[in-house]
């Protein structure tokens, strides 16, 4: 039977970067953050989206999925703003820690009270890889743009991915939230636009894990014991 792992921050920063480098973004600034060897610097505790050189985006769910595509509404509003192609998203679930904010998953309130948060982190990421590759170029940042998972140069017809502009990104400040010019509603390519549950493949296939699929060390199991109904008329 499969097990749940509670996978550590620094575990979670070996294995998304694994092969390399990765910008990783957060909710604050962490002006003391530093350089772990071989990692780019962290620039908030609070991560909610690394992107590696080979240009895979990794966000962070920090609500339960119970039904109801939390999941992938969550991605899809940090997606739109980056401008990311979805088949390059991976999203996982994050572990229960109060360095993502409030966790809980009830009132149908998930995206009421994240919808602008989220936006505002991919919409920085996107103005860094934006800045990134306007300083690779020479050009004003105001130049280029984000699209489909890389940021064009009209004037010159130049490209490059986001995995290309990582290791340059990753050395710039964070952009605060409320400077961020977020998308038009009219340019919106994920928020309100059918995609696919992101975790539909595992649950139809039987490789979903749920919370009655933990199996812990010494583990016991409990059952309420009721009387029969017959038994309560004697």
């Amino acid at each position: 039977m499969s097990t749940i792992e509670n996978l550590s921050r620094r575990g979670f920063i070996k294995t998304s970067v694994g092969a390399g480098a990765a910008l990783v973004l957060g909710t604050r600034i962490d002006p003391a953050a530093k350089a772990w060897a071989g990692s780019p610097v962290t620039l908030s505790p609070n991560v909610f989206i690394s992107i590696a050189k080979d240009g895979t985006i990794t966000l962070m769910a920090h609500r339960s999925e119970m039904g109801q595509g939390i999941r992938t509404g969550l991605a899809q509003l940090m997606a739109d703003e980056l401008d990311a192609d979805w088949s390059k998203i991976v999203v996982q679930q994050a572990e229960g820690d109060k360095k993502y904010g409030d966790q809980y998953t009830d009132g149908s309130r998930s995206i009421v009270k994240n919808f602008d948060r989220l936006r505002q982190l991919g919409g920085s990421a996107r103005q860094m890889l934006e800045k990134a590759a306007a300083d690779q170029w020479g050009v004003d940042p105001s130049e280029v743009k984000a699209r489909d998972h890389a940021i064009h140069h009209a004037p010159s017809g130049r490209s490059i991915g986001y995995g290309d502009l990582v290791e340059r990104a990753s050395t710039l400040p964070v952009p605060q939230p409320e400077s961020v010019k977020l998308k038009d509603r009219k340019d919106w390519k994920y928020i309100g636009k059918p995609v696919p549950i992101y975790d539909l493949p595992d649950m139809t296939h039987g490789k979903a894990i749920y919370g009655i699929d933990v199996r812990l060390p010494g583990m016991k199991y409990a059952a309420i014991q009721r009387p029969h109904p017959a038994a309560q008329l004697r």
